[in-house]
């Protein structure tokens, strides 16, 4: 009698995590005002600027675009976006948004 030739079926869970994990979003820093409003990241790196937030979305905002859902944190509490982990190594100065390195969302989604 021939043996078949069989697949270790306990792989496949962790393979498919592997890969809906891998489908969400980078996740991007992007410097707000008061307003929620996006502007230049200089103005969050400025150690002496209180009136900036740094927000944690999603990518895709421009200059002058209203932030939506996301954590925004004090540009000068540097303790908590020490908590929050930092910009990895995407920590330059001026544009418009930065990569954190993280990614956020993942899997598929039944709403848009």
């Amino acid at each position: 009698m021939k043996r078949s030739k069989s697949v270790n079926l306990a792989i496949v869970p962790l393979l498919a995590a592997a890969f809906l994990a891998s489908c969400g979003e980078e996740e991007t820093a992007y410097c707000v005002d008061q307003r929620n409003r996006v502007t230049e990241n200089v103005n969050c790196d400025r150690a002496d600027n209180p009136g900036f937030f740094w927000f944690f979305g999603g990518p895709g905002l421009g200059r002058g675009s209203l932030a939506g859902r996301g954590e925004r944190i004090n540009s000068t509490d540097t303790a908590a976006l020490a908590r929050r982990g930092g910009f990895g190594s995407s920590a330059r100065t001026g544009g418009i948004g930065r990569a954190t390195g993280k990614t956020i969302g993942g899997g598929f989604s039944g709403g848009g």
